[in-house]
């Protein structure tokens, strides 16, 4: 694929950045809140705009204060500027330009990249008159309302013209064909707060898209970060620590979470971190829950395997794992260490993998006598203790991997045997991290 132009989206919290983002995007991705600080995590999408292709990236807001968080906000901005083609910088059009956030205006114009200046929340274009202090900035002042839709056609044809003229028409994609080639799976990390979720992907990226911090909630979005390996390509999605919701103070955080929840439905992977250097709590069987419930084939990976004792086998710590985890008894546990980088890269593989192998058609007469070979092995029940014994058997999807019975009655299995079908077909199909699903009809 061609680089497309990097256009970045920077300013100090609550001038309408996401809200920005997600107006040029045509859909809502980024979390919108009024509490300053929502948008704290780089994020970056493939976006269409008029004739034009970029890579559009929203950013967190700008701080002045030396916190830890705030300083590593604020490191990711300047490096964001500093990779873009483009800044589209906003203020906040219903008051005075802030001391700070002109400082932030001059250091970036020092390093000469091209700027537009956008002026938020002019929610009447006409007769709309800037603040005497952004005049200061000696720049075209464009007034747009993101949250209206006032002005971005404008913002729109501006950003056209300039990359025109800065990169040139040559760079980038001009049809939709070559993105609908690179169509990817969703690989979603997910876990508790601090298990090293973004560590992980740091490690995978060798980079500072995500940032890493030992205060939980940290990452309160889902972050979707394009990823190419092996001549494959996928997302890979950083989610918010999801915590019991009555410990999550924060409504900005609490948002965050069930953002992460919703991602779950739309992962085609879900890579579970626990930390392996602690027992298994109550919150990591939350999650557990949680993934189950999204009917998507999942790994579980142990985390800080580097923090193990010397002589600690790691499949002792999974087997008591696995017990405790008794609805993902189709997931692999990987031991993982994002400060190593140990298994690491062979936990994406897994994932990807697993996904293909839902793309590889099952012949049904060849799957019908597999499962009558599994039936003649074991005598299974229904719940009336009755012979189960279906006249046929039906795929009824492959995501997620649903196998229909067709039987004299609906009555279903019993428990410890529909359990002991569904692994072995697991281990038969060699679908290892691939939930099975049973559905059991009446026919004549």
């Amino acid at each position: 694929m061609k680089n497309l132009p990097l256009v970045t989206i920077v300013g100090v919290p609550n001038t309408g950045k996401s809200t920005l983002f997600n107006r040029l995007l045509g859909k809502r991705r980024a979390l919108i809140h009024n509490q300053p600080g929502m948008t704290r995590d780089i994020f970056r999408q493939k976006v269409r705009l008029g004739n034009h292709w970029i890579d559009l990236q929203d950013s967190g807001g700008f701080f002045p204060d030396k916190e830890i968080i705030s300083a590593e906000i604020n490191k990711m901005i300047f490096k964001a500027v500093a990779d873009s083609d483009l800044i589209i910088f906003l203020f906040d059009g219903k008051r005075e330009m802030l001391g700070y956030e002109k400082d932030l205006f001059l250091q970036i114009r020092k390093l000469h990249k091209e700027i537009i200046v956008v002026l938020n929340k002019a929610d009447r274009l006409d007769g709309f008159l800037p603040p005497v202090s952004y005049y200061e900035l000696k720049a075209d002042l464009i007034p747009i309302s993101a949250e209206h839709n006032l002005g971005v056609e404008v913002l729109i044809e501006e950003i056209a013209k300039t990359l025109e003229t800065t990169v040139g028409e040559g760079r980038g994609i001009s049809s939709h064909d070559e993105l609908e080639q690179e169509a990817a799976a969703r690989i979603s990390i997910i876990g508790k707060p601090n298990v090293g979720k973004s560590s992980l992907i740091n490690r995978i990226l060798n980079d500072e898209l995500v940032i890493v911090s030992p205060l939980p909630g940290t990452t309160r979005d889902s972050v979707d970060l394009q990823v190419r390996r092996n001549n494959q390509s996928f997302i890979l999605v950083d989610n918010a620590g999801i915590r019991k919701m009555q410990k999550v103070k924060e409504t900005t955080e609490s948002a965050a979470v069930i953002r992460a929840e919703n991602e779950l439905r739309r992962s085609d992977v879900i890579i579970f971190v626990i930390d392996i250097s602690k027992r298994v709590d109550q919150n990591d069987l939350l999650i557990a829950q949680k993934v189950a419930k999204a009917a998507k084939p999942v790994i579980i990976a142990g985390n800080k395997a580097d923090l193990l004792a010397p002589g600690v086998a790691d499949n002792k710590f999974f087997a008591r794992a696995r017990d405790r985890f008794h609805d993902l008894y189709f997931a692999p546990f990987i031991p993982v260490s994002a400060l190593s980088g140990k298994n690491v890269f062979q936990m994406l593989d897994r994932a990807q993998e697993i996904n293909s192998k839902l793309d590889t058609k099952i012949q049904i007469s060849r799957f019908n006598d597999l499962v009558k070979k599994l039936l003649r092995e074991k005598k299974l029940t229904t719940s009336d203790h009755r012979i189960f014994s279906p006249k046929y058997i039906s795929i009824e999807s492959m995501r997620p991997f649903f196998v229909k019975f067709h039987c004299k009655t609906n009555l279903k299995l019993n428990a410890s045997d529909e359990m002991f079908l569904k692994k072995r077909l697991n281990q038969e199909l060699n679908f290892e991290g691939i939930p099975v699903f049973f559905k059991v009809s009446a026919s004549r």
